[in-house]
């Protein structure tokens, strides 16, 4: 994959993590809890802040591989030519 589809990706992903984590702040401060989420007692708005964490390991890791990749198209390995061999 090219670096600059990893860069979109990763774009992408950062603008989700956003506006996700801005969903679930709001969904804390105004203590909205519609009751669909029962696993371990959790408000909505904490469940979407988990989603919101995740996205952002995503995120990094794109930006991470996206800078990698850049580097290595950046900078071409040198290949060196193998010394001749000399018989004595």
């Amino acid at each position: 994959m090219s670096h600059i589809a990893l860069r979109r990706i990763a774009t992408i992903t950062a603008i989700l993590t956003v506006l996700v984590a801005i969903d679930g702040i709001y969904m804390l401060v105004t203590r909205y809890n519609q009751g669909e989420t029962q696993n371990y007692n959790l408000p909505d708005g904490a469940t979407v802040l988990i989603a919101a964490g995740l996205l952002l390991v995503f995120t990094i890791v794109a930006f991470g591989l996206s800078i990698r990749t850049s580097r290595t198209v950046a900078e071409p390995e040198v290949k060196t030519e193998a010394e001749p061999e000399v018989k004595a």
